[in-house]
């Protein structure tokens, strides 16, 4: 049968059983209480009732204990006695199947289509034998109405458990066939697909919450890798094309070892450029899929930046430019030192090549660092897309570079747990780079914070 395929179902047709079988079990061990506690009360009414007769005998005699016999036997109901003689004859009542002579408690056999007897037997002072019985035809019913209580709510509940199982497994199919549905989807190229939620927010809705959470960054990073594959054509494209032209123009002129010597100087370093751009990337794609964050250390970043700072310095003032530098104390994180180092050191780069005017590098408690410039900055439309691969503004393309430097800086970030904000330089002139990477240290305030009284600046 397709259904008992479903996983509900075959969970709830074997909880039935199992019920069923618990329920029956639980009935023969309950039958086998019921009938033995019936069976002590009715040997207690048999006492009660012998009881009786002995008195009876005590106070009138053999006759007339006979005589209530004999009212007994008249009577017909359930209880039944039998005085015996000494020698075993009945005196007085009627008793199928009774020994001839009984003394205390015993269970006779049917006798005459009678269904089995419970029979209690006195010796009486003169030899005679009282014995008193009755039919167990009763506690035998009883005893089976208790007993099949269990398997009756025992077949209800496994009723229930399958009436439930499959309704369960209904909504389970439905939900899962979404699931399929949207996996198939996926498998088949469309990232865009994502699995249905319910809105209940049960257990499959956070867990579709969780694969589309994951499907989204699938397709943010098979976007990227097309887009870097769309950059490394285009942009390496150019640099390739212009090393073959030279080359076989170098070889359609006359051998010279001045002329040689010039070409391939400038083959090895368009190569080197090349290279460059492609450990870039590799270093990109690294610092994106998480590489290095095993080896976090404590890293104290205010050192960090004063030691950057301190090697940039002569660099800006050969360029005819000033570095200042504002780093508060005491700035620690756990991170990679090499990374930040190396973000930083692209931030001033890029502020050296494309910018003008003073370098000012701000470490504020966050912790939060700025590299800003007074250049001609970058206009709003563009702060958004100077932080991808390859992308450079139209008047930096004629300048060294691979347009990858800020794309590091933004992993870099991302990988500190931090972001990169791009904002106008001081006094609404030039270019802003800030690194939060509060998310990642101690401080976990909202805004940018004001550089404190105190902070060491460095010419």
């Amino acid at each position: 049968m397709p259904w008992l395929r479903s996983f509900a179902p075959r969970v709830a047709l074997l909880v039935g059983a199992v019920v069923l079988v618990a329920s029956f079990l639980g009935a023969g061990w309950g039958w086998l209480r019921a009938q033995e506690a019936l069976r002590r009360q009715l040997d207690l009414v048999l006492a009660a009732d012998a009881e009786g007769l002995l008195r009876d005998y005590e106070t009138y005699g053999l006759r007339g204990l006979a005589d209530a016999a004999a009212v007994y036997a008249r009577r017909g109901g359930p209880l039944r006695v039998l005085l015996l003689a000494p020698n075993g004859h009945p005196i007085a009542g009627r008793l199928p199947g009774a020994p001839a002579r009984l003394r205390g408690f015993a269970t006779l056999p049917p006798q005459e289509g009678d269904s089995r007897l419970r029979a209690l037997g006195a010796i009486l002072p003169d030899g005679s034998n009282l014995i008193v019985a009755t039919d167990l035809a009763l506690v035998d019913r009883a005893a089976a109405a208790l007993a099949w209580s269990p398997p009756i709510a025992g077949g209800l509940a496994a009723l229930l458990a399958l009436v439930l199982g499959f309704l369960v497994a209904r909504r389970l199919e439905r939900r899962l066939a979404g699931i399929s549905t949207a996996a198939r989807a996926v498998m088949a190229g469309d990232l865009t697909r994502r699995l249905p939620e319910g809105g209940s927010g049960d257990e499959f809705d956070r867990l579709a919450a969780t694969i589309n959470a994951m499907l989204a960054r699938i397709e943010e990073l098979v976007a990227e890798v097309r887009q870097v594959t769309d950059d490394v054509a285009h942009d390496l494209r150019s640099p390739l094309s212009r090393l073959r032209q030279r080359l076989e123009a170098a070889l359609a002129q006359a051998r010279g070892p001045e002329a040689d010597a010039a070409v391939l100087e400038g083959a090895i370093a368009d190569l080197d450029q090349i290279l460059a751009t492609f450990a870039a990337l590799l270093r990109i794609a690294r610092t994106e899929a998480g590489a290095g964050r095993e080896g976090f250390a404590p890293v104290d970043l205010s050192t960090l930046v004063e030691g950057v700072a301190e090697v940039y310095a002569p660099v800006a003032e050969e360029a005819g430019r000033v570095l200042r530098a504002e780093v508060a104390p005491g700035q620690r994180l756990p991170g990679s030192a090499a990374l930040l180092r190396q973000a930083l050191a692209n931030l001033l780069d890029n502020a050296l090549g494309h910018g003008s005017g003073t370098i000012h590098v701000a470490l504020r408690p966050g912790p939060v660092l700025t590299v800003a410039d007074e250049g001609p900055g970058v206009p709003p439309e563009e702060r958004e897309r100077v932080l991808r691969r390859f992308y450079r503004l139209d008047r930096s393309r004629n300048t060294p570079g691979t347009g990858l430097g800020l794309a590091l800086v933004a992993a870099v970030a991302r990988l500190h747990g931090g972001r990169v904000a791009l904002e106008e330089g001081p006094e609404g002139r030039g270019l802003g780079v800030t690194l939060d990477l509060r998310a990642g240290g101690a401080s976990t305030g909202r805004g940018l914070p004001e550089a404190p009284a105190g902070t060491r600046q460095d010419p």
